[in-house]
């Protein structure tokens, strides 16, 4: 059975949590690490790191730098026998930068889905897999036979409720349990 398989790009494709600190220490020469950003509205200086990350997105050279997650090319290579597709809340101004991202590193993808900030739940898919917890837990609680894969960061977990649909979530540290975790799902609905 293919699945349909919604994929987060920032802090699940691209690594843009460490692209946004890197330009955090070169224009503001203030020096953090990921594990520092330990929640979504993660703030420095008074400064939310989120507000950072969209104005620099508004940077079509910003957007081609951005790192990729370590394993999530060849992962999407071994799932792309599945209907896999980006979702992403980032600004329809950043779309064709974010499209010629993709298609550089990204070219088994089948798709683009914008959707605005917290509304994922309407994507239509079997599967997300995002780093937010409140993105998943909107997935799940919308529909029983949803699955959501919760790629973890030190920000990933907000006290949203998740482990209410523990049934409905797997934790993934990394693209090879995301794997192994999409392999699960589909053996389960066969």
């Amino acid at each position: 059975m293919t699945l349909k398989i919604a994929v987060d790009i920032d802090g699940v494709l691209a690594d843009q949590v460490a692209a946004v600190l890197k330009e955090i220490e070169r224009e503001y020469g203030l020096v953090y690490s990921k594990s520092d950003v330990d929640r979504a509205h993660w703030t420095f200086e008074g400064r939310e790191v989120w507000e950072e990350i969209s104005r620099l997105l508004s940077d079509p050279e910003y957007v081609m730098q951005v790192p990729i997650i370590h394993g999530s090319q060849k992962a999407i290579k071994k799932l792309s026998h599945h209907d896999v597709f980006v979702v992403t809340a980032r600004r329809p101004h950043t779309e064709e930068a974010t499209r010629r991202w993709l298609s550089a590193h990204f070219p088994y993808l089948k798709g683009y889905y914008w959707a605005r900030t917290g509304t994922k739940h309407s994507v239509p898919s079997d599967v997300l897999i995002d780093d937010l917890d409140i993105n998943i837990v909107e997935f799940v609680k919308s529909d029983p036979d949803r699955h959501g894969i919760l790629f973890q960061h030190p920000w990933s977990l907000n006290g949203t409720g998740i482990e209410d649909y523990r049934s409905q979530v797997s934790y993934c540290p990394e693209w090879e349990s995301v794997v192994k975790a999409v392999e699960t799902i589909d053996l389960s609905r066969q």
